[in-house]
């Protein structure tokens, strides 16, 4: 599932994934609340979250999609750079922060396909 405001970032993010042979059905939403219903119905096993949807952050659905999806890697994708928040969603449960200015497509759709080998910081991703 891919969870972000801006539609071109959805749609780029959409056809990246669903040309990966690794990547099955992708869900898209463009607010917290709607993220937080196609959790609850498809059970992603990847979630990829813009940090802010409008004045909204993902820290506030983060611990629901977490419980609802206890077995997902929850990515945070943002243009933020601050340190603190970036603690803020590891800590309400992702499992990775990356930068969308840091990667290349290629590079993060590996990332969030591969899987994690721990928690990351602010603009470090781990796969």
């Amino acid at each position: 599932m891919i969870v972000d405001d801006e539609l071109d970032i959805l749609d780029l993010l959409e056809i990246w994934l669903a040309d990966d042979p690794r990547c099955g059905a992708v869900k898209r939403a463009d607010n917290l609340d709607q993220a937080v219903k196609i959790a609850r119905t498809s059970r992603p096993t990847v979630i990829v979250l813009d940090f802010f949807l409008g004045d909204r952050t993902c820290v506030e659905v983060l611990p629901e999609l977490r419980f609802l999806c206890p077995g997902a890697r929850i990515v945070v994708h943002t243009a933020s750079r601050r340190a603190a928040e970036a603690a803020g969603a590891t800590a309400a449960g992702a499992d990775a922060v990356i930068e969308k200015n840091h990667y290349t497509i290629d590079a993060l759709i590996d990332r969030l396909l591969d899987g994690a080998d721990g928690k990351s910081q602010e603009g470090q991703a781990t796969g």
